[in-house]
């Protein structure tokens, strides 16, 4: 957080590790976690009961032969529900081979009834899917592409974009080398991207009239089909031919034995009867709703309400328990309602206990809860839900770090019970676009407590994982809530959205939120928040060259944590004041601060904190010209940050043990330890790998 860590670590058997003492020389090279070479595997599960469209594969199989030095990119478009989600999912299946470097998927809800993936969103997705760590993510989208297109040039990599709204949506998501292949799938025909990126476009048509049998024979059963083959044939163009559609009635028809398909005509019939009566503007979308109409309405009640409270749900994608919290159901009966709306192709399946809708059937939904009573009250179960859920998993994550607590109101249903923080983390990767949906919509809702409260539930993950654009906006909506209802906790949220802008080194704003805090906890008499801002002023103060600012604002932090009591505070007080000093070169001052900070570390077990507050410390020797103890503190450092699987900390001070080993004229041990660093660096995505990399170079020149 801000330059600040803030989390202690357990070991395996739950015990907090302890610093060892280093005695003797300080080996760099110790064992590592072996590094992984990561290969994402991103799509969906293959579509089954898939018809038709050979020449379609035929012409995508072909734009796999040749080299080529440019990306190839291939839009698939069409009309909503014609079939361009499955024949890109199909194929990409059929192609992986290809691809062995990975296969990378994202929806991008470009028709969306809520906000649109952003390209930032998707690129910091993407990023964590390759390998980079949350705090190594660039915070400018440009720097982010730029790192996305590194990682994949030379790679065979193929890149599925689900479901684009706009040419400028998916041009920063584009890889720049030729081993790779970017499929899309958009509604539009893209004609930008035609004509500015050599995009080849396949325009997808409604399933000829035999392919819409063939498919309506495997979902229905040949036996149906064949006995009333005019009703089939009928019966497929009231679908219009579409997939979609299709898909929904033939598993109508199949689910119904004894229903002969005539009977199923005469009830669709009536079905788009009543739809072209409230609707006259021969929209050809008229066949898809009378198919989804005619199909909900057979669905019993539970699984009909579970449906239409889906239509509240603001995210891409949603798991049983979210649904078990809409519908105020337990979680074994939610299973078997989402199991049954599976059954019926009015959800799919995307992934072990998870559901995603098709964009047209999210609207339809979306319109059917309009009409729900208690729409109001289960989407507040929901956003209760994730609040619990998410304020459960941030105890975990960073257990150090208190974040100001209040009582959440009661969710309907049990909150997630995380046993570890690697799995509240988990859970934090996976709902991490939900979460920021839901925080949106809770303000949407008028629910501003609840948009307020998403922030706290929050900071962990976003201070641990970097993610700049949900963590800014989530923030900016809790802040526009907070000034609505005056909520007592509006500091809390400009500081630490300062934090955020502090982190980004956008450092005139982050000091302009500091300085908003500081005036609002003045005026409410909370003399921990006037210190934390103090200190994040201060720090801010430091990076723009203003250390007599910086120094006023820790030293009167320090008198409010020193009142204050707690040890983590003052901790950080000590160990910004020391660092400060450092840069006004009064070294003993510094040296003593530092000192203090790392002592109470230790007593509270705060493990990140002294690998911070011990890094520091070896600055301050390094400073002094007093290479042998900085060369102890950076190894103690050194030793705290592989302890606790600190791989970012660890190259930092590798590269510093580099300089000094190099300073003593120890080059092979100061090139032993860049070439560490450098290994790290890259395998994070770092920016930091190219300095080093120079430094290794000049080192090789000379």
């Amino acid at each position: 957080m801000g330059g600040e860590p803030v989390n202690q670590v357990h070991g395996d058997a739950g015990n907090v590790v302890q610093v060892r003492d280093i005695h003797g020389d300080l080996h760099l090279h110790q064992p590592q976690p072996p590094v992984h070479s990561v290969t994402p595997r991103q799509l969906p599960a293959d579509i089954r009961q898939f018809n038709g469209r050979e020449g379609e594969l035929q012409r995508l199989d072909a734009l796999l032969t040749g080299e080529t030095a440019a990306v190839v990119v291939c839009a698939i478009a069409g009309t909503a529900g014609v079939g361009k989600t499955a024949l890109a999912v199909r194929w990409a299946h059929r192609a992986r081979h290809h691809f062995p470097d990975g296969q990378l998927y994202v929806d991008l809800l470009g028709y969306s009834p809520d906000a649109p993936v952003l390209p930032g969103q998707a690129l910091e997705g993407f990023l964590h899917a390759l390998g980079v760590s949350g705090d190594a993510v660039p915070p400018r989208v440009e720097d982010q592409a730029a790192l996305y297109r590194s990682l994949l040039d030379g790679r065979r990599v193929l890149v599925v974009l689900d479901n684009a709204g706009s040419p400028d949506q998916v041009r920063p998501l584009l890889p720049g080398s030729g081993s790779c292949f970017a499929l899309i799938t958009s509604r539009s025909g893209l004609s930008g991207l035609v004509a500015r990126n050599d995009a080849q476009r396949l325009t997808l048509d409604l399933l000829s009239h035999h392919d819409s049998l063939a498919l309506l024979r495997e979902l229905a059963g040949t036996s149906k089909v064949d006995a009333e083959p005019r009703a089939a044939a009928t019966l497929v163009d009231q679908c219009g031919r579409l997939p979609l559609a299709l898909r929904v009635a033939g598993e109508r028809a199949a689910a119904e034995p004894d229903l002969r398909l005539s009977e199923l005509v005469a009830e669709l019939t009536d079905e788009r009867g009543r739809l072209d009566l409230l609707d006259d503007d021969q929209d050809p979308s008229t066949a898809v709703r009378a198919v989804f109409s005619w199909s909900y309405r057979s669905l019993s009640s539970p699984v009909a309400r579970l449906f239409r409270l889906l239509g509240l749900h603001p995210g891409p994608d949603f798991g049983v328990p979210v649904a078990a919290a809409l519908a105020d159901v337990p979680l074994p009966q939610a299973k078997r309602l989402m199991q049954t709306l599976a059954g019926a192709h009015l959800v799919q399946s995307s992934g072990p206990g998870r559901y995603r809708f098709h964009d047209v059937l999210r609207l339809y939904a979306a319109e059917l809860a309009e009409s729900d009573e208690l729409r109001h009250e289960a989407a507040r179960s929901m956003l209760c839900w994730y609040l619990h859920s998410a304020s459960a998993a941030d105890r975990l994550l960073l257990p150090l770090f208190v974040v100001p607590q209040v009582e959440l109101p009661k969710p309907p249903t049990t909150p997630l019970p995380f046993v570890s923080r690697g799995e509240a983390l988990a859970w934090c990767e996976v709902e991490a676009a939900n979460l920021a949906a839901a925080a949106r919509y809770a303000h949407q809702l008028g629910e501003h407590r609840l948009a307020v409260w998403f922030p706290r539930a929050m900071w962990s993950y976003y201070d641990l994982r970097k993610p700049w654009t949900d963590w800014i906006a989530t923030y900016e909506i809790a802040l526009s809530s907070a000034r609505l209802v005056r909520d007592k906790n509006l500091a809390w949220i400009v500081k630490s959205l300062g934090v955020a802008y502090y982190d980004l080194q956008r450092f005139d704003e982050a000091s302009a939120l500091f300085e908003e805090s500081l005036v609002i906890w003045r005026d409410i008499g909370d003399n921990s928040g006037v210190a934390a801002s103090l200190d994040m002023l201060g720090s801010t103060h430091r990076k723009q060259g203003h250390t007599e600012a910086a120094l006023e604002c820790h030293r009167e932090a320090l008198t409010f944590r020193l009142d204050d009591g707690a040890k983590r505070g003052i901790a950080v007080t000590l160990n910004r004041l020391g660092s400060t000093y450092r840069d006004l070169e009064r070294f003993d001052e510094s040296l003593d601060y530092l000192g203090r900070s790392l002592a109470i570390r230790r007593e509270i077990g705060d493990l990140h904190g002294q690998g911070f507050a011990l890094h520091s410390i070896g600055a301050t020797y390094e400073q002094l010209g007093r290479l042998t103890d900085a060369m102890d503190a950076y190894g103690q450092s050194l030793v705290v940050r592989r302890e606790i699987s600190d791989r970012r900390g660890e190259a930092e001070i590798l590269y510093c043990l580099g300089k000094i080993r190099l300073r003593l004229g120890q080059v092979s041990d100061a090139r032993e330890a860049w070439t560490e660093a450098l290994t790290v660096f890259s395998d994070l995505g770092a920016p930091q790998a190219s300095d080093v990399r120079r430094e290794l170079q000049a080192l090789g020149e000379a």
